[in-house]
């Protein structure tokens, strides 16, 4: 991760309010020691899972299939998706 820094290469770290695999706190702190200044970017999404599904719909295996087929795009935590638009248009690549 250091390599990063020292190239510049801007990071966009993710995170989500109800990951239960990661201390979010620690990998923030760790990633701010490791980071420091404009390169890296931190997205809470506090309503997400630690596969940025939104909790509710993480929670039931029905409600999670029938939106992966009937509607994938609302999987997701409210604004993952387009922060990741915005996080790349600020690289210059495009939405």
């Amino acid at each position: 991760m250091w390599v990063l820094a020292l190239r510049g290469t801007p990071v966009l770290l993710v995170l989500a309010g109800h990951d239960v695999n990661v201390d979010t706190a620690e990998t923030e702190a760790a990633y701010r020691r490791l980071l420091p200044g404009p390169a890296l970017r931190v997205a809470h999404y506090p309503d997400a899972t630690h596969s940025l599904v939104k909790h509710a719909v993480d929670r039931s295996w029905l409600r999670l299939t029938a939106t992966a087929v009937a509607a994938p795009r609302s999987l997701f935590a409210e604004g993952f998706l387009s922060g990741q638009r915005e996080f790349r248009a600020s690289l210059g690549e495009g939405a």
